[in-house]
């Protein structure tokens, strides 16, 4: 990854500091010791050719080898962070990163709630939105992960089942951070109504059986809606439940199934 270009496809209305890294622990981990740390003092991205400690919910591992995918942090200051939806977020980062895989790469993904990313049936992106506030607890930061596997990889044999890829063409991933960047940005700007009704259009799980783990529970029954602010409406034995938590582990489509 380079920097200078990176910065060069930048089309932010903010300005925005990047920083590149050929092997990285973490992006997200990165981020948030530079937040502790101070060093954060406005939007700013970190962007990594490998992770070796890369994670997404629930402190899973997300495999990040080398050249093959494409691993990005967005750092965004937010105020009054005691207001904050996380799900909305969330949600709107898997419609922006889907937007930009659509302009940069043409492939149309859809999501898994909440945040997965799907295309040809496999799993192609995760992304872990997490709140760092300040001492205070008001203004703070939003630290905006996205993992992408980009090209084929040897995955372990605990994914291999379910990892997928974008493209056997080759990438240039230096202009497709900087769109994921753009996107990710904008996204800041735009209407939450008509960010959500982009969300269910690209939606895998609205009208599907689904099983949750959700706590200790699990729960089966059909998902019915998104909820503006982000929570899975699911038809539980004929009562409409809405959770803003828990994991989708089964979800039963026309012909396929992801878990």
């Amino acid at each position: 990854m380079d920097k200078t270009t990176i910065l060069a496809y930048l089309q932010t209305p903010v300005t925005l500091s990047v920083e590149t890294f050929t092997t990285i622990d973490s992006t997200n981990t990165a981020a948030k010791r530079l937040i502790t740390a101070g060093d954060v003092i406005g939007p700013m991205a970190l962007v990594a050719d490998e992770q070796t400690a890369g994670y997404g919910r629930h402190g899973r591992q997300y495999y990040s080898p080398q050249a093959t995918g494409l691993y990005l942090t967005l750092i965004w200051p937010w105020t009054d962070m005691k207001t904050l939806a996380p799900g909305k977020v969330t949600t709107g980062i898997a419609v922006a990163a889907a937007e930009a895989l659509s302009e940069e790469i043409g492939v149309e993904v859809g999501i898994k709630w909440v945040n997965d990313l799907y295309y040809n049936q496999r799993k192609v992106a995760g992304i872990l939105v997490e709140a760092v506030p300040n001492t205070t607890g008001e203004d703070g930061f939003l630290v905006i992960g996205i993992g992408l596997n980009i090209n084929p990889a040897d995955y372990p044999a605990d994914i291999a089942q379910k990892a997928g890829a974008l493209t056997n063409q080759t990438v240039n991933r230096d202009r497709l951070a900087a769109t994921l960047l753009n996107y990710f940005v904008r996204y800041f700007s735009l209407d939450a109504s008509q960010v959500m009704t982009a969300y269910r259009q690209r939606s895998l799980v609205i009208g599907q059986p689904v099983e949750m783990a959700v706590g200790n529970q699990t729960i089966t029954g059909i998902a019915k809606d998104v909820s503006a602010d982000g929570g899975l409406v699911v038809d539980v034995n004929g009562q409409r439940q809405t959770f803003y938590s828990g994991e989708i582990t089964k979800l039963t489509m026309t012909g396929w199934v992801i878990s």
